[in-house]
Parts: structure tokens; C-alpha cells; sequence
């Protein structure tokens, strides 16, 4: 079977079927991160995410500074969506040795600006020539005992939540597709740019609700509003239905698709990169968490419900089901 047929997720599935049980592995391979306990007052939460050239980014599309942030970003919100805090930062970084210097220094530089944003130190990593530039990116965090937040903990009768606004990323990638980079001549779509180079992950919101205990299940969104959902939904054991309707488009999608005569709905369905957080909570704690200082300042949106049943349906206002044009990011 080739790795095309086989897909990303069963490949992980295969993956997950070689790591043998261990007491210091409290969550293993199928999460967002690993939460280990080590013995010590908390739990050490550890992840890696890697970006390449071609694959991940294009060097015409941003500056290296940008690259570097937005690689840094990922992983981090990786950190964010289990309600942990980033502490130490690696990256093996794989560069060009025809590269002028200064243009590897601001890569990693972006990536420094990531770490620093959320508290964290760039610890350490290792650099290789290669002939096209790639970031592999570790992070390791820690979170107290029993505040991790998991991909499992969705049940029936609850609400799905995401923080922030959707879709901006997917609108950026669609932007320079067709239009290139003077796209951004635009100043109608600098809001879409802005988000697309320079992520936040919610650092600060996945900890508040990690602390609140009001949260009963949470990842980022990194492949496509309805894959992630979907992640959810297998993890947990659950059916969730997602309206449309609902979904919060980010600032500049409309006037991306009025010029390209796509859908910003499309865009913050299946886009994905938005790293945002995704949430099951019960529905009497919505407005409580939305209260949450961190989560207030962003934003929290209702976007679906989470029932008996298994996979992911998207209803339009009339509650028929939809069918997307595509499911979400996946290698292979």
C-alpha cells in the first residue's frame, strides 16, 4: 500500500501501534503534544512540528523573519491547545549553504520572536545543510497535574466552541495562488496578510480554560476547522454537528473571495493554520468562559453540538447537510 492510499492518519495510526505502553507517558501518540510525567510538580508537555520549504511556505510569499515566526507559532500552539506554558524551545534547522548569512539569521530570529512572545527561551537544536530550507521545531512545556486539556473529553449533549476568528490563512494561500504576493498591494486584504504572517497561539486563553475547569475537551486548529472537529469527534466517541452559519469569517475573507469569487465559508471550514482553539464544553459554561479575560479578549463563538454518534456533519441554515469542497489539510 502506498503512503497515498494509506493517508497521514492511518500512517499515525500504524506509528501509534509500535510505541509500546509506559507509566511516564500519560498521553501519548493522537494528541495535539505528549504529557509526560517525569516525577516531578508538574507535567511536562512536549511537541514537535516541522515546516518545509515548498511544502509548509514559500520564500516569495513571506520575508524569512515571517517564515520563521509563523514556523515557531505552530508549535507552540500545539502547547496552547493542551493548556500548558511553553518553556523551552528546540530546532534543528535545515538551510541552504548558498544562503547569504543574514537571511538564515532572520529566519531564525522570526523564530526566536515566536518563543519570546509567549514566555518561552530558544534552548538549543541543531543546523544541517540542505538544499532547500526547512524548521523542525520541538517545544516542551509543562502544565499542573489533571489541567491537561485532551482531544478525548467531548460528550454528548455539550456545545463546540472556537476562539478567535477563522478562515484568514486559507484566504492568504488562495490570495497568492492566483494573484502572487502583490496581492497584498490590496490594502483591503492587510487584515488576511497580517494574520497569515504573523500568528498568535493562544497561549494565554488555552490556560485560562485549562485553569477554569470548565473545559471538558480542546485542540487547535492547524488542519481545517471540520477536519480538527472531526479529530475531535474520533477521539472522543462522539457525533458533532457544526452550523455553518455560525463560523466566525476573519477580517478581509469577504473581500478576498469577492476578489477571487471564492467562498471565505470554504476558506474557514477547510483552510487551516487559523490556530485557534476548538472547545467542548457544557452550554451553562459558555458564557463563563467567554468571560475569561484571556478568552474575552479574542473571542469565543458557538459553532456547533456535540451528540451520540460518531464523525463530523456540517448543516447551512436550513440544517441540510453540507458537502465541502475539500476535508482539510493532509500530507500524502
Amino acid at each position: 500500500m502506498l503512503l497515498s492510499e494509506l493517508g497521514e492518519f492511518g500512517f499515525i495510526d500504524t506509528i501509534r501501534g509500535l510505541a509500546e505502553d509506559d507509566p511516564r507517558v500519560v498521553v501519548g501518540i493522537g494528541d495535539d503534544a505528549a504529557v509526560l510525567d517525569l516525577g516531578g510538580p508538574e507535567l511536562i508537555v512536549v511537541t514537535t512540528d516541522a515546516q518545509f520549504e515548498g511544502r509548509h511556505f514559500d520564500l516569495t510569499w513571506l520575508t524569512c523573519h515571517e517564515i520563521g515566526q509563523r514556523a515557531g507559532a505552530a508549535a507552540i500552539s500545539d502547547i496552547a491547545a493542551m493548556g500548558a506554558k511553553p518553556a523551552a524551545v528546540f530546532c534543528s534547522a535545515a538551510l541552504p549553504p548558498d544562503w547569504v548569512a543574514e537571511r538564515a539569521q532572520d529566519l531564525l530570529a522570526g523564530l526566536n520572536a515566536a518563543i519570546m512572545a509567549v514566555g518561552g527561551v530558544l534552548a538549543g537544536g541543531d543546523t544541517v545543510g540542505n538544499h532547500q530550507a526547512a524548521l523542525d521545531v520541538v517545544v516542551v512545556g509543562t502544565v499542573p497535574h489533571g489541567e491537561a486539556l485532551l482531544r478525548s473529553g467531548a460528550q454528548p449533549g455539550q456545545a463546540l466552541a472556537v476562539t478567535g476568528k477563522l478562515g484568514a490563512t486559507g484566504a492568504a494561500v488562495a490570495l497568492l495562488q492566483v494573484l502572487g504576493p502583490d496581492c497584498w498591494a490590496d490594502e483591503r486584504l492587510a487584515p488576511v496578510r497580517k494574520r497569515f504572517a504573523t500568528p498568535a497561539p493562544r497561549v494565554a486563553a488555552g490556560r485560562a480554560l485549562a485553569q477554569s475547569g470548565r473545559v471538558s475537551a480542546a485542540m487547535d486548529i492547524s488542519d481545517g476547522l471540520a477536519q480538527d472537529a472531526g479529530h475531535v469527534a474520533r477521539r472522543s466517541g462522539v457525533h458533532i454537528v457544526m452550523e455553518a452559519a455560525r463560523v466566525p469569517i476573519a477580517d478581509g475573507c469577504a473581500e478576498a473571495a469577492e476578489e477571487l469569487g471564492q467562498s471565505a465559508l470554504e476558506w474557514a471550514l477547510t483552510g487551516g493554520e487559523d490556530f485557534e482553539l476548538l472547545i467542548a464544553l457544557d452550554a451553562d459554561q459558555v458564557e463563563a468562559v467567554s468571560e475569561l479575560p484571556p478568552v474575552a479578549e479574542i473571542g469565543l463563538t458557538v459553532v456547533g453540538r456535540i451528540e451520540q454518534g460518531s464523525g463530523v456533519t456540517v448543516v447551512d441554515p436550513d440544517g441540510d447537510e453540507m458537502k465541502l469542497a475539500r476535508g482539510g489539510w493532509s500530507h500524502f
